[in-house]
């Protein structure tokens, strides 16, 4: 007989997860700016989508992140998926390795034949990752690919656990809805902000196309789980979680939470700030992709997450991701996008940039973030890591004479 949803359910303790309340602490915040997503798209509504595009221009351009309200998920599903992600990521170490989205560490990945804890299906176990000083993570996280297909609900293609496969339908919704919904719209303002015809950016980099996984816009969904960590290595890792890093694709979606432990990196300062929660609100930020497809115009902003305020250290980090990227045949430079904007702005394709697509880059750049070469350094920054013409992160890009020769005289850098 076959187990009903709520017999699973009770089997696997899933229970409403508590949030943290809001700290008494007094730190150095930002407050993103919220971007209204309840826009109609008519041609009699242009003059208030040329307002949102230029608010968001301000936040893609200057910090590299963004907040968007409005979007059409309801606080119910967020509480109900969060509960579903909580009992996921806590599935013990037996069942979690019959379901590893690659090797038991990122150090013994045969990066020929696995995409890695980083992209593959499935989960990535704590202790994966190395940090500093011999210290590896202590984050469980569970990752969905191909929910912009019909091949998501195959299992056996994709072998699902049993608490997963009693939820498949609404977790493939709620990643979908971002995808093809919440996307999508921010595409069209970011058309605005370039100065293409609307629709532009998403017909040729991020639309889903049924069955072709190299021709349709590319994304991929997690829950994470940030469990507590030994106090002894937190102190070795200067209380960070999750070091300082950019992500590889177009648009990253992250849930809003209380808890304080995203940081972002101040483009021009170099100061670490944490981010306000906005109740129901994703947290939106920029990838590598979007900013090699802008030129640079658009910021991949380095953030972390760290140990939160002592009033919320009790309290668990719990989020749902959503790491869009553009089709892995797009080409990553401004030259495709023939934006009258960048023209304008004399933005072009540095000449040391080779010519690549999303998916040369995806592939090197996620290999990188686990390896202990790269990240077992003394402060914030990983080792610097030249990938096809292109550092991998861009810790310095605010300093106008960090060329890569500049680089290389002032740090080591690995080169791929």
């Amino acid at each position: 007989m076959v187990a009903t949803v709520q017999e699973i359910d009770k089997k696997y303790n899933v229970r409403p997860f508590v949030e943290a309340p809001t700290s008494l602490a007094k730190l150095d915040t930002i407050t993103l700016d919220a971007i209204d997503f309840s826009f109609d798209e008519s041609k009699e509504s242009l003059p208030s989508r040329q307002k949102l595009a230029a608010k968001l221009e301000n936040s893609l351009t200057r910090i590299g992140f963004t907040a968007i309200i409005n979007h059409g998920i309801d606080t119910e599903t967020f509480s109900h998926l969060r509960s579903i992600a909580q009992s996921v990521c806590d599935l013990p170490i037996d069942v979690q390795k019959q379901y590893l989205a690659g090797a038991w560490k990122s150090d013994l990945e045969d990066r020929s034949k696995s995409l890695g804890g980083e992209r593959g299906s499935g989960f990535k176990p704590r202790g994966y990752w190395s940090m500093q000083n011999g210290v590896e993570d202590s984050i469980v996280h569970y990752n969905f690919n191909k929910m912009l297909h019909k091949e998501f609900f195959d299992l056996s293609k994709n072998k699902q656990p049993e608490l997963v496969q009693a939820h498949l339908p609404e977790i493939q919704q709620y990643f979908h809805h971002i995808h093809t919904s919440i996307l999508r719209k921010l595409t069209i303002l970011c058309d605005l902000i370039l100065e293409l015809p609307e629709g532009y950016i998403w017909e040729n980099y991020f639309k889903p196309i049924e069955g072709d996984f190299q021709n349709s816009g590319t994304g991929f969904g997690r829950f994470m789980k940030y469990q507590k960590m030994n106090p002894d290595d937190q102190k070795k890792v200067n209380n960070n979680w999750l070091r300082g890093h950019s992500d590889s694709g177009g648009f990253t979606f992250i849930t809003s939470q209380p808890i304080l432990s995203l940081q972002i990196r101040d483009y021009h300062t170099g100061q670490w700030k944490y981010v306000d929660h906005i109740p129901n609100a994703f947290i939106v930020n920029v990838g590598d992709a979007f900013e090699f497809i802008t030129g640079g115009y658009f910021k991949s902003a380095i953030h972390r997450v760290v140990a939160p305020p002592p009033d919320q250290a009790r309290y668990t980090r719990l989020v749902l991701i959503y790491f869009s990227g553009p089709k892995n045949t797009s080409i990553l430079d401004p030259e495709p996008l023939n934006s009258p904007k960048l023209k304008r702005l004399g933005i072009v394709k540095p000449t040391e940039w080779e010519k690549i697509t999303f998916a040369q880059w995806n592939d090197e750049k996620a290999t990188l973030f686990g390896k202990k070469k790269v990240n077992d350094q003394q402060g914030d920054e990983p080792a610097l890591v030249l990938v096809y013409g292109r550092l991998h992160e861009r810790w310095h890009q605010a300093e106008g004479n960090f060329t890569l020769e500049e680089a290389r005289k002032r740090f080591k850098v690995i080169e791929i």
